[in-house]
Protein backbone atom coordinates (compact mmCIF):
# COMPACT_ATOMS: atom_id res chain seq x y z
CA UNK A 1 0.00 0.00 0.00
CA UNK A 2 3.03 2.52 0.81
CA UNK A 3 4.57 1.65 -2.23
CA UNK A 4 1.68 2.44 -4.80
CA UNK A 5 1.40 6.08 -2.57
CA UNK A 6 4.80 6.69 -3.69
CA UNK A 7 3.84 5.99 -7.26
CA UNK A 8 0.92 8.58 -7.04
CA UNK A 9 2.60 11.25 -5.91
CA UNK A 10 5.60 10.82 -8.04
CA UNK A 11 2.80 10.74 -11.35
CA UNK A 12 0.93 14.00 -9.40
CA UNK A 13 4.69 15.97 -9.46
CA UNK A 14 4.96 14.86 -12.80
CA UNK A 15 1.33 16.37 -14.08
CA UNK A 16 2.17 19.38 -12.30
CA UNK A 17 5.77 20.08 -13.83
CA UNK A 18 4.32 19.01 -17.25
CA UNK A 19 1.66 21.26 -17.29
CA UNK A 20 3.64 24.47 -15.92
CA UNK A 21 5.74 23.72 -19.19
CA UNK A 22 2.82 23.79 -21.62
CA UNK A 23 1.36 26.76 -19.62
CA UNK A 24 4.84 28.93 -20.37
CA UNK A 25 4.41 27.39 -24.52
CA UNK A 26 1.21 28.62 -24.79
CA UNK A 27 2.63 32.10 -22.75
CA UNK A 28 5.26 32.45 -24.85
CA UNK A 29 4.19 31.28 -28.49
CA UNK A 30 6.47 27.97 -27.86
CA UNK A 31 9.15 29.66 -26.47
CA UNK A 32 11.04 28.52 -23.56
CA UNK A 33 12.25 31.37 -21.11
CA UNK A 34 15.30 31.46 -19.05
CA UNK A 35 14.79 33.71 -15.24
CA UNK A 36 17.00 36.69 -15.05
CA UNK A 37 19.80 35.96 -12.52
CA UNK A 38 19.68 37.61 -9.47
CA UNK A 39 21.34 41.42 -10.29
CA UNK A 40 25.20 41.72 -8.63
CA UNK A 41 25.38 44.00 -5.37
CA UNK A 42 26.43 47.93 -5.92
CA UNK A 43 30.03 49.15 -5.41
CA UNK A 44 29.78 51.45 -2.68
CA UNK A 45 31.37 54.37 -3.53
CA UNK A 46 34.40 55.56 -1.16
CA UNK A 47 32.06 57.30 1.25
CA UNK A 48 29.56 54.65 1.78
CA UNK A 49 32.77 52.12 1.72
CA UNK A 50 33.85 54.79 4.94
CA UNK A 51 30.49 54.65 6.09
CA UNK A 52 30.47 50.53 6.09
CA UNK A 53 33.61 50.23 8.38
CA UNK A 54 32.93 51.25 12.21
CA UNK A 55 36.97 52.20 12.55
CA UNK A 56 36.43 55.36 10.09
CA UNK A 57 33.21 57.07 11.82
CA UNK A 58 35.37 60.22 12.62
CA UNK A 59 36.78 60.63 9.55
CA UNK A 60 32.67 59.89 7.69
CA UNK A 61 31.22 62.58 10.26
CA UNK A 62 34.32 65.58 9.52
CA UNK A 63 33.05 64.44 5.21
CA UNK A 64 29.74 65.39 5.70
CA UNK A 65 30.30 67.96 8.33
CA UNK A 66 33.10 69.71 5.90
CA UNK A 67 30.51 69.29 3.10
CA UNK A 68 33.04 66.81 0.71
CA UNK A 69 30.33 64.35 0.60
CA UNK A 70 29.66 65.29 -2.86
CA UNK A 71 33.68 65.12 -4.00
CA UNK A 72 34.36 61.74 -2.58
CA UNK A 73 31.30 60.18 -3.75
CA UNK A 74 31.68 61.17 -7.14
CA UNK A 75 35.00 61.45 -8.33
CA UNK A 76 38.06 58.61 -8.85
CA UNK A 77 39.97 59.27 -5.37
CA UNK A 78 42.48 57.64 -3.36
CA UNK A 79 41.73 58.24 0.28
CA UNK A 80 44.75 57.79 3.13
CA UNK A 81 42.44 56.93 5.57
CA UNK A 82 42.92 57.81 9.52
CA UNK A 83 41.17 55.53 11.86
CA UNK A 84 39.28 56.66 14.88
CA UNK A 85 42.30 55.74 16.71
CA UNK A 86 44.77 57.94 14.43
CA UNK A 87 41.88 60.94 15.15
CA UNK A 88 41.90 60.38 18.75
CA UNK A 89 45.98 61.01 19.06
CA UNK A 90 45.07 64.43 18.18
CA UNK A 91 41.96 65.21 19.66
CA UNK A 92 43.16 67.57 22.14
CA UNK A 93 44.01 70.01 19.20
CA UNK A 94 40.66 68.91 16.60
CA UNK A 95 38.45 71.67 18.93
CA UNK A 96 41.16 74.23 17.96
CA UNK A 97 40.49 74.20 14.25
CA UNK A 98 38.60 75.87 12.49
CA UNK A 99 36.32 74.27 9.79
CA UNK A 100 38.72 75.79 6.83
CA UNK A 101 42.00 74.03 8.93
CA UNK A 102 39.84 70.44 8.85
CA UNK A 103 39.30 70.82 5.43
CA UNK A 104 42.55 71.43 5.01
CA UNK A 105 43.82 69.07 6.78
CA UNK A 106 40.95 66.31 5.63
CA UNK A 107 42.00 66.80 1.78
CA UNK A 108 45.71 66.43 2.42
CA UNK A 109 44.72 62.61 2.91
CA UNK A 110 43.45 62.44 -0.57
CA UNK A 111 44.98 62.16 -4.26
CA UNK A 112 43.36 62.07 -7.67
CA UNK A 113 42.96 58.60 -9.34
CA UNK A 114 43.13 54.98 -8.06
CA UNK A 115 46.27 54.67 -6.41
CA UNK A 116 46.60 50.54 -5.50
CA UNK A 117 49.16 49.73 -3.10
CA UNK A 118 50.59 47.31 -6.47
CA UNK A 119 51.33 50.23 -7.86
CA UNK A 120 53.60 51.93 -5.73
CA UNK A 121 57.25 52.48 -6.09
CA UNK A 122 59.86 52.69 -3.30
CA UNK A 123 59.88 56.13 -3.08
CA UNK A 124 57.40 58.51 -4.99
CA UNK A 125 55.78 62.50 -4.13
CA UNK A 126 52.33 62.25 -4.25
CA UNK A 127 50.52 65.58 -4.76
CA UNK A 128 47.47 65.69 -2.48
CA UNK A 129 44.04 67.20 -3.27
CA UNK A 130 45.08 70.37 -0.55
CA UNK A 131 47.91 70.72 -2.58
CA UNK A 132 50.84 69.88 -0.87
CA UNK A 133 52.64 66.43 -1.15
CA UNK A 134 52.99 63.77 0.95
CA UNK A 135 56.25 61.17 0.40
CA UNK A 136 55.16 57.74 0.21
CA UNK A 137 57.53 54.60 0.85
CA UNK A 138 56.92 50.77 0.00
CA UNK A 139 58.98 48.08 0.57
CA UNK A 140 58.26 44.53 1.94
CA UNK A 141 57.50 45.98 6.10
CA UNK A 142 54.91 47.68 4.77
CA UNK A 143 53.59 51.49 3.03
CA UNK A 144 54.90 54.74 4.95
CA UNK A 145 54.11 58.14 4.39
CA UNK A 146 55.62 61.41 5.56
CA UNK A 147 58.79 59.52 6.82
CA UNK A 148 56.68 57.18 8.77
CA UNK A 149 54.54 59.58 10.15
CA UNK A 150 52.15 57.33 9.63
CA UNK A 151 51.99 53.97 8.20
CA UNK A 152 49.30 51.84 5.80
CA UNK A 153 47.80 49.33 8.24
CA UNK A 154 44.78 48.25 5.39
CA UNK A 155 45.31 48.71 1.82
CA UNK A 156 43.78 48.49 -1.01
CA UNK A 157 39.85 49.12 0.01
CA UNK A 158 38.24 49.39 -3.17
CA UNK A 159 35.32 50.98 -3.97
CA UNK A 160 33.11 52.27 -6.99
CA UNK A 161 35.30 55.72 -7.17
CA UNK A 162 38.90 54.49 -6.10
CA UNK A 163 40.01 53.07 -3.10
CA UNK A 164 41.01 53.41 0.36
CA UNK A 165 43.93 52.66 2.37
CA UNK A 166 43.93 52.90 6.36
CA UNK A 167 46.58 54.36 7.81
CA UNK A 168 47.50 54.90 11.83
CA UNK A 169 48.26 58.76 12.18
CA UNK A 170 46.83 61.91 10.95
CA UNK A 171 49.25 63.34 8.54
CA UNK A 172 49.68 67.33 8.85
CA UNK A 173 50.39 69.78 6.27
CA UNK A 174 53.17 72.07 6.47
CA UNK A 175 51.35 74.56 8.63
CA UNK A 176 50.47 72.38 11.64
CA UNK A 177 53.32 69.62 10.88
CA UNK A 178 55.16 73.13 11.24
CA UNK A 179 53.59 74.13 14.82
CA UNK A 180 53.80 71.05 16.14
CA UNK A 181 56.92 69.52 15.21
CA UNK A 182 58.96 72.80 14.10
CA UNK A 183 60.74 73.51 10.73
CA UNK A 184 62.19 70.80 8.76
CA UNK A 185 65.44 71.49 6.46
CA UNK A 186 62.92 73.23 3.74
CA UNK A 187 61.44 75.68 6.14
CA UNK A 188 64.15 76.76 7.60
CA UNK A 189 65.71 77.25 4.10
CA UNK A 190 62.61 78.96 2.81
CA UNK A 191 62.22 81.23 5.60
CA UNK A 192 65.82 82.45 5.86
CA UNK A 193 65.01 84.14 2.19
CA UNK A 194 69.13 83.49 0.90
CA UNK A 195 67.97 80.34 -0.83
CA UNK A 196 65.41 80.80 -3.29
CA UNK A 197 67.75 79.21 -6.24
CA UNK A 198 68.53 76.08 -3.90
CA UNK A 199 65.16 75.29 -3.13
CA UNK A 200 63.41 75.70 -6.66
CA UNK A 201 66.28 73.49 -7.88
CA UNK A 202 65.40 71.10 -4.98
CA UNK A 203 61.87 70.89 -6.03
CA UNK A 204 62.31 70.30 -9.59
CA UNK A 205 63.95 67.47 -9.24
CA UNK A 206 61.86 65.97 -6.48
CA UNK A 207 63.85 66.37 -3.77
CA UNK A 208 62.23 68.71 -1.05
CA UNK A 209 59.60 65.82 0.38
CA UNK A 210 63.04 64.10 0.98
CA UNK A 211 64.52 66.70 2.72
CA UNK A 212 60.78 67.31 5.00
CA UNK A 213 60.06 64.25 5.88
CA UNK A 214 63.33 61.73 6.20
CA UNK A 215 66.67 62.55 8.06
CA UNK A 216 69.19 63.68 9.81
CA UNK A 217 70.65 65.53 7.06
CA UNK A 218 73.84 67.28 7.02
CA UNK A 219 73.06 70.02 4.48
CA UNK A 220 75.65 72.41 3.01
CA UNK A 221 73.81 74.72 2.27
CA UNK A 222 75.09 77.46 -1.26
CA UNK A 223 73.68 80.81 -1.60
CA UNK A 224 71.32 82.28 -4.09
CA UNK A 225 74.83 84.96 -4.34
CA UNK A 226 76.68 81.34 -4.69
CA UNK A 227 74.20 79.81 -7.83
CA UNK A 228 74.59 83.11 -9.56
CA UNK A 229 78.25 82.84 -9.36
CA UNK A 230 77.94 79.57 -10.83
CA UNK A 231 75.96 80.41 -13.41
CA UNK A 232 78.30 83.22 -15.23
CA UNK A 233 80.30 79.86 -16.30
CA UNK A 234 77.75 77.08 -16.47
CA UNK A 235 74.44 77.79 -18.29
CA UNK A 236 71.95 75.73 -15.90
CA UNK A 237 69.61 75.40 -19.16
CA UNK A 238 72.62 72.81 -20.05
CA UNK A 239 72.27 70.70 -17.04
CA UNK A 240 69.58 67.87 -16.95
CA UNK A 241 67.52 67.37 -13.69
CA UNK A 242 69.75 64.10 -13.34
CA UNK A 243 72.54 66.09 -13.10
CA UNK A 244 71.23 68.62 -10.74
CA UNK A 245 69.98 66.38 -8.60
CA UNK A 246 73.50 64.25 -8.23
CA UNK A 247 74.72 68.26 -7.80
CA UNK A 248 72.26 68.92 -5.05
CA UNK A 249 72.87 65.48 -3.10
CA UNK A 250 76.91 66.59 -3.01
CA UNK A 251 75.82 69.15 -0.60
CA UNK A 252 74.44 66.75 1.74
CA UNK A 253 75.41 64.21 4.17
CA UNK A 254 72.53 61.41 5.01
CA UNK A 255 71.79 59.71 8.47
CA UNK A 256 74.00 61.98 10.79
CA UNK A 257 74.01 65.42 12.08
CA UNK A 258 77.18 67.20 12.43
CA UNK A 259 77.66 70.08 13.84
CA UNK A 260 81.07 72.55 14.16
CA UNK A 261 81.69 71.51 17.15
CA UNK A 262 81.62 67.69 15.86
CA UNK A 263 84.90 68.69 13.47
CA UNK A 264 88.32 68.04 13.38
CA UNK A 265 90.86 69.90 11.27
CA UNK A 266 90.36 67.31 8.58
CA UNK A 267 87.79 65.16 7.54
CA UNK A 268 86.06 63.43 4.45
CA UNK A 269 82.64 62.68 4.97
CA UNK A 270 80.52 60.73 2.16
CA UNK A 271 77.61 62.68 1.02
CA UNK A 272 74.64 61.49 -0.67
CA UNK A 273 75.48 60.84 -3.58
CA UNK A 274 78.27 58.72 -2.77
CA UNK A 275 81.31 61.22 -3.21
CA UNK A 276 83.15 62.50 -0.85
CA UNK A 277 83.82 66.11 0.29
CA UNK A 278 86.60 67.77 2.08
CA UNK A 279 86.25 69.67 5.20
CA UNK A 280 88.93 71.44 6.93
CA UNK A 281 88.98 73.71 10.02
CA UNK A 282 92.01 76.36 10.33
CA UNK A 283 92.48 79.75 11.16
CA UNK A 284 90.41 80.75 7.87
CA UNK A 285 87.48 78.80 9.48
CA UNK A 286 85.40 75.55 8.34
CA UNK A 287 86.21 75.39 4.70
CA UNK A 288 84.91 72.87 2.10
CA UNK A 289 86.79 71.29 -0.85
CA UNK A 290 89.20 73.87 -0.60
CA UNK A 291 87.82 76.74 -1.78
CA UNK A 292 83.48 77.11 -0.38
CA UNK A 293 83.56 79.15 3.17
CA UNK A 294 81.66 77.89 5.51
CA UNK A 295 79.34 81.59 6.79
CA UNK A 296 76.94 80.39 8.91
CA UNK A 297 77.23 77.17 10.49
CA UNK A 298 74.73 75.42 13.09
CA UNK A 299 71.42 76.30 11.58
CA UNK A 300 69.28 73.99 13.40
CA UNK A 301 66.52 72.09 11.97
CA UNK A 302 63.94 69.34 12.95
CA UNK A 303 66.05 66.85 10.65
CA UNK A 304 69.20 67.61 10.80
CA UNK A 305 71.31 70.83 10.33
CA UNK A 306 72.43 73.54 7.37
CA UNK A 307 75.62 75.28 7.33
CA UNK A 308 75.60 77.82 4.94
CA UNK A 309 78.54 77.74 2.18
CA UNK A 310 79.30 80.74 -0.22
CA UNK A 311 80.00 78.51 -3.35
CA UNK A 312 78.26 75.57 -4.94
CA UNK A 313 79.90 72.73 -4.20
CA UNK A 314 80.56 70.55 -7.60
CA UNK A 315 81.03 66.88 -7.36
CA UNK A 316 84.32 65.43 -9.57
CA UNK A 317 82.51 65.14 -13.03
CA UNK A 318 81.86 68.83 -13.64
CA UNK A 319 85.53 69.67 -12.50
CA UNK A 320 88.92 69.62 -14.29
CA UNK A 321 91.58 67.22 -13.06
CA UNK A 322 92.59 70.48 -11.46
CA UNK A 323 89.93 71.00 -9.57
CA UNK A 324 89.83 67.39 -8.23
CA UNK A 325 93.04 68.06 -6.77
CA UNK A 326 92.37 71.34 -5.30
CA UNK A 327 89.64 69.73 -3.34
CA UNK A 328 91.57 67.36 -1.82
CA UNK A 329 93.62 68.40 1.24
CA UNK A 330 95.72 65.53 1.58
CA UNK A 331 97.26 67.12 -2.12
CA UNK A 332 97.94 70.44 -1.57
CA UNK A 333 101.73 70.20 -2.13
CA UNK A 334 100.96 69.03 -5.15
CA UNK A 335 98.12 71.82 -5.54
CA UNK A 336 100.45 74.61 -5.00
CA UNK A 337 103.19 73.41 -6.38
CA UNK A 338 101.00 72.77 -9.60
CA UNK A 339 99.78 76.73 -9.35
CA UNK A 340 102.94 77.90 -9.49
CA UNK A 341 103.62 76.48 -12.93
CA UNK A 342 100.75 78.77 -14.84
CA UNK A 343 101.07 76.39 -18.16
CA UNK A 344 100.97 73.20 -16.77
CA UNK A 345 97.69 74.35 -14.28
CA UNK A 346 96.14 75.55 -17.61
CA UNK A 347 96.96 72.85 -19.61
CA UNK A 348 95.56 70.38 -16.87
CA UNK A 349 92.36 72.51 -16.84
CA UNK A 350 91.76 72.52 -20.58
CA UNK A 351 88.22 70.70 -20.42
CA UNK A 352 88.60 69.88 -24.09
CA UNK A 353 92.11 67.40 -22.78
CA UNK A 354 91.89 64.15 -21.57
CA UNK A 355 94.84 63.43 -18.84
CA UNK A 356 95.45 61.27 -15.94
CA UNK A 357 96.90 62.45 -13.27
CA UNK A 358 99.19 60.63 -10.69
CA UNK A 359 99.08 62.29 -7.24
CA UNK A 360 101.79 62.10 -4.63
CA UNK A 361 100.24 62.74 -1.81
CA UNK A 362 101.41 65.03 1.03
CA UNK A 363 103.35 62.98 2.86
CA UNK A 364 105.28 61.98 -0.55
CA UNK A 365 106.03 65.17 -1.49
CA UNK A 366 107.10 65.60 2.16
CA UNK A 367 109.60 62.83 1.55
CA UNK A 368 110.92 63.92 -1.84
CA UNK A 369 111.50 67.09 -1.33
CA UNK A 370 113.48 66.20 1.89
CA UNK A 371 115.26 63.58 -0.53
CA UNK A 372 115.75 65.99 -3.45
CA UNK A 373 116.41 69.83 -1.38
CA UNK A 374 118.35 71.26 -4.15
CA UNK A 375 115.60 71.36 -7.37
CA UNK A 376 115.74 74.17 -9.81
CA UNK A 377 112.24 75.61 -11.13
CA UNK A 378 113.02 73.22 -14.59
CA UNK A 379 113.87 70.24 -12.41
CA UNK A 380 110.37 70.25 -10.66
CA UNK A 381 108.56 70.98 -13.80
CA UNK A 382 110.13 68.05 -15.27
CA UNK A 383 108.72 66.01 -12.85
CA UNK A 384 105.41 67.21 -12.35
CA UNK A 385 104.97 66.31 -16.22
CA UNK A 386 106.03 63.01 -15.16
CA UNK A 387 103.34 62.35 -13.54
CA UNK A 388 100.56 63.15 -16.02
CA UNK A 389 99.28 61.18 -19.09
CA UNK A 390 97.49 62.18 -22.03
CA UNK A 391 94.83 60.28 -22.31
CA UNK A 392 92.40 59.22 -19.53
CA UNK A 393 93.24 55.58 -18.05
CA UNK A 394 91.30 54.17 -14.87
CA UNK A 395 92.12 51.07 -12.98
CA UNK A 396 89.86 49.13 -14.94
CA UNK A 397 91.43 49.88 -18.38
CA UNK A 398 95.39 48.13 -16.90
CA UNK A 399 96.26 45.06 -17.88
CA UNK A 400 98.76 43.02 -15.77
CA UNK A 401 101.85 45.24 -16.91
CA UNK A 402 102.06 48.08 -19.39
CA UNK A 403 104.41 51.10 -19.95
CA UNK A 404 102.95 54.63 -20.85
CA UNK A 405 104.18 57.97 -22.45
CA UNK A 406 103.65 60.93 -19.67
CA UNK A 407 103.48 64.43 -20.86
CA UNK A 408 107.38 64.53 -19.81
CA UNK A 409 107.44 62.54 -23.15
CA UNK A 410 109.18 59.64 -20.91
CA UNK A 411 107.47 56.47 -19.88
CA UNK A 412 106.17 55.28 -16.59
CA UNK A 413 105.79 51.25 -16.13
CA UNK A 414 102.30 50.16 -14.50
CA UNK A 415 101.99 46.70 -13.36
CA UNK A 416 98.84 45.64 -11.19
CA UNK A 417 98.96 42.45 -8.82
CA UNK A 418 96.27 41.02 -7.39
CA UNK A 419 94.30 44.64 -7.26
CA UNK A 420 97.38 46.46 -6.61
CA UNK A 421 98.59 49.41 -8.86
CA UNK A 422 102.12 49.97 -8.55
CA UNK A 423 104.45 52.32 -11.03
CA UNK A 424 107.85 52.09 -11.60
CA UNK A 425 107.98 49.24 -8.91
CA UNK A 426 108.38 52.21 -6.50
CA UNK A 427 105.10 53.49 -5.53
CA UNK A 428 101.95 52.31 -5.48
CA UNK A 429 98.44 53.59 -6.23
CA UNK A 430 96.29 53.91 -2.70
CA UNK A 431 93.52 55.92 -4.04
CA UNK A 432 92.11 55.53 -7.70
CA UNK A 433 89.38 56.91 -10.38
CA UNK A 434 88.12 60.18 -9.09
CA UNK A 435 86.96 61.03 -12.53
CA UNK A 436 86.89 64.49 -13.52
CA UNK A 437 85.83 66.61 -16.95
CA UNK A 438 89.00 65.82 -18.68
CA UNK A 439 90.27 62.47 -17.32
CA UNK A 440 90.98 60.85 -14.30
CA UNK A 441 93.04 61.40 -11.20
CA UNK A 442 95.14 58.34 -9.02
CA UNK A 443 97.01 59.13 -5.41
CA UNK A 444 100.07 57.78 -5.38
CA UNK A 445 101.95 56.88 -2.38
CA UNK A 446 105.07 58.30 -3.52
CA UNK A 447 106.51 60.62 -6.27
CA UNK A 448 107.73 59.50 -9.67
CA UNK A 449 111.34 60.55 -10.50
CA UNK A 450 112.16 60.63 -14.03
CA UNK A 451 115.51 59.25 -15.38
CA UNK A 452 117.55 62.01 -14.72
CA UNK A 453 116.94 61.96 -10.91
CA UNK A 454 117.81 58.44 -10.67
CA UNK A 455 121.07 56.41 -10.94
CA UNK A 456 121.11 53.66 -13.58
CA UNK A 457 119.78 51.14 -10.89
CA UNK A 458 116.85 53.02 -10.54
CA UNK A 459 116.55 53.15 -14.30
CA UNK A 460 116.57 49.33 -14.24
CA UNK A 461 114.33 48.92 -10.98
CA UNK A 462 111.45 51.13 -12.60
CA UNK A 463 110.96 48.87 -15.49
CA UNK A 464 109.02 45.40 -15.29
CA UNK A 465 111.00 44.16 -18.59
CA UNK A 466 114.48 44.17 -16.74
CA UNK A 467 113.16 42.71 -13.48
CA UNK A 468 115.90 39.46 -14.00
CA UNK A 469 118.66 41.87 -14.37
CA UNK A 470 117.60 43.77 -11.41
CA UNK A 471 117.29 40.93 -9.26
CA UNK A 472 120.48 39.60 -10.28
CA UNK A 473 122.14 42.67 -9.64
CA UNK A 474 120.61 43.03 -6.31
CA UNK A 475 122.16 39.55 -5.11
CA UNK A 476 125.38 41.32 -6.03
CA UNK A 477 125.87 43.88 -3.14
CA UNK A 478 128.98 45.09 -4.36
CA UNK A 479 127.64 45.60 -7.81
CA UNK A 480 124.48 46.94 -6.73
CA UNK A 481 126.31 49.90 -4.72
CA UNK A 482 128.62 50.60 -7.54
CA UNK A 483 125.99 51.35 -9.97
CA UNK A 484 123.85 53.12 -7.75
CA UNK A 485 126.79 55.04 -6.72
CA UNK A 486 129.25 57.81 -8.31
CA UNK A 487 130.98 57.50 -11.30
CA UNK A 488 129.72 57.41 -15.05
CA UNK A 489 128.60 54.25 -16.68
CA UNK A 490 126.68 52.41 -19.41
CA UNK A 491 124.58 49.43 -18.72
CA UNK A 492 123.66 47.09 -22.00
CA UNK A 493 120.40 46.07 -19.81
CA UNK A 494 118.80 42.65 -21.04
CA UNK A 495 115.34 42.10 -21.47
CA UNK A 496 113.52 39.17 -19.11
CA UNK A 497 113.11 37.18 -22.12
CA UNK A 498 116.73 37.33 -23.19
CA UNK A 499 117.84 35.95 -19.65
CA UNK A 500 115.46 33.17 -19.92
CA UNK A 501 117.04 32.21 -22.99
CA UNK A 502 120.77 32.21 -21.89
CA UNK A 503 119.89 30.79 -18.33
CA UNK A 504 117.93 28.06 -20.43
CA UNK A 505 120.92 27.55 -23.09
CA UNK A 506 123.64 27.88 -19.94
CA UNK A 507 121.36 26.61 -17.24
CA UNK A 508 124.88 25.05 -14.97
CA UNK A 509 126.24 28.86 -14.63
CA UNK A 510 128.45 28.81 -11.30
CA UNK A 511 127.78 32.41 -9.72
CA UNK A 512 130.84 33.49 -10.28
CA UNK A 513 130.20 33.53 -13.88
CA UNK A 514 126.73 35.19 -13.04
CA UNK A 515 129.34 38.02 -11.80
CA UNK A 516 131.52 38.07 -14.82
CA UNK A 517 128.87 38.11 -17.03
CA UNK A 518 126.96 40.95 -15.58
CA UNK A 519 129.66 43.18 -15.34
CA UNK A 520 130.20 42.70 -19.25
CA UNK A 521 126.99 44.53 -19.42
CA UNK A 522 129.20 47.42 -18.02
CA UNK A 523 131.35 50.45 -19.37
CA UNK A 524 132.63 52.89 -16.73
CA UNK A 525 131.65 55.42 -18.76
CA UNK A 526 128.90 57.12 -20.47
CA UNK A 527 128.52 56.28 -24.07
CA UNK A 528 125.35 57.26 -25.58
CA UNK A 529 124.02 56.04 -28.88
CA UNK A 530 125.28 59.31 -30.89
CA UNK A 531 128.85 58.47 -29.50
CA UNK A 532 128.85 54.78 -30.83
CA UNK A 533 130.85 54.39 -34.30
CA UNK A 534 130.36 50.89 -36.79
CA UNK A 535 133.18 48.57 -35.33
CA UNK A 536 133.39 50.44 -32.54
CA UNK A 537 135.23 48.63 -29.20
CA UNK A 538 134.99 49.33 -25.53
CA UNK A 539 135.98 47.68 -22.30
CA UNK A 540 133.72 46.45 -20.03
CA UNK A 541 133.76 46.28 -15.73
CA UNK A 542 134.74 42.57 -16.71
CA UNK A 543 138.21 43.26 -18.66
CA UNK A 544 137.04 42.06 -21.74
CA UNK A 545 135.98 44.35 -25.06
CA UNK A 546 132.33 44.74 -26.57
CA UNK A 547 132.06 45.58 -29.99
CA UNK A 548 129.51 47.82 -31.73
CA UNK A 549 127.90 46.82 -35.05
CA UNK A 550 125.78 49.87 -36.97
CA UNK A 551 123.89 47.58 -39.84
CA UNK A 552 119.82 49.19 -40.17
CA UNK A 553 120.51 49.38 -36.37
CA UNK A 554 122.79 49.04 -33.29
CA UNK A 555 124.33 46.18 -32.17
CA UNK A 556 126.93 45.34 -29.29
CA UNK A 557 127.98 41.83 -30.12
CA UNK A 558 124.97 39.59 -31.29
CA UNK A 559 122.71 41.65 -29.23
CA UNK A 560 120.24 44.02 -31.03
CA UNK A 561 119.83 47.13 -28.27
CA UNK A 562 116.13 47.88 -28.65
CA UNK A 563 115.57 51.00 -26.71
CA UNK A 564 118.42 53.44 -26.16
CA UNK A 565 119.83 56.49 -24.15
CA UNK A 566 117.67 55.77 -21.20
CA UNK A 567 120.08 58.56 -19.23
CA UNK A 568 120.60 59.13 -15.21
CA UNK A 569 122.34 60.78 -12.66
CA UNK A 570 125.55 58.59 -12.87
CA UNK A 571 125.63 56.97 -16.88
CA UNK A 572 123.10 55.50 -19.39
CA UNK A 573 121.11 52.33 -19.94
CA UNK A 574 120.21 50.49 -23.19
CA UNK A 575 118.18 48.18 -23.23
CA UNK A 576 118.99 44.91 -25.66
CA UNK A 577 117.64 41.76 -26.66
CA UNK A 578 120.19 38.98 -25.75
CA UNK A 579 122.48 38.44 -23.07
CA UNK A 580 126.09 39.13 -24.20
CA UNK A 581 128.66 37.00 -22.95
CA UNK A 582 132.79 37.82 -23.10
CA UNK A 583 134.44 36.42 -25.78
CA UNK A 584 136.17 34.20 -23.40
CA UNK A 585 133.21 32.26 -22.87
CA UNK A 586 132.39 31.93 -26.65
CA UNK A 587 136.10 31.05 -27.78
Amino acid sequence: MKQLNRYFIMLLLSMVSLGMIMACSDDDNGTIVTPEPDPEPDVPNLVELAQSDENFSTLVQLVVDLDLVDVLSNEELTVFAPTNAAFEAISDIIPTLSNEDLAEIVTYHVTGGTVLSSDLQAQQDVEMLQGEKTLIQSSAAGVSINGGRAEVTQADLVASNGVIHAIDQVILPKEFRVAIEGPSLVEVADDAGAFTTLLSLTETVGLTTTLQFLGPFTAFAPTDDAFNTLFESVDPSSLTNDQIAFILGYHVLGGVEITSDMLVAQQAPTTVNGEEIYITVGDEGVRVNGSANVVTPDVDATNGVIHVVDQVLLPNAFTPVTGIVAKKYDLSILLSVVAERAAILEALSDPNGEFTVFAPNNDAFEDALAANPGLSDEQVTEILTYHALVAKVLSGDLDEAQAVETLSGEEIFVTVNNGTVNINNSVNVVEADFVGNNGAVHVIDGVLLPNAFTPVTGIVAKNYNLSTLLSLVAEREDILNLLAGEGEFTVFAPTNEAFAAALEAFPDLTEAQITEILTYHVIGAQVLSSDLTDGQTAATLQGEEVTVSINGGVQINNANVIGADLIGTNGVVHIIDAVILPPSYTE
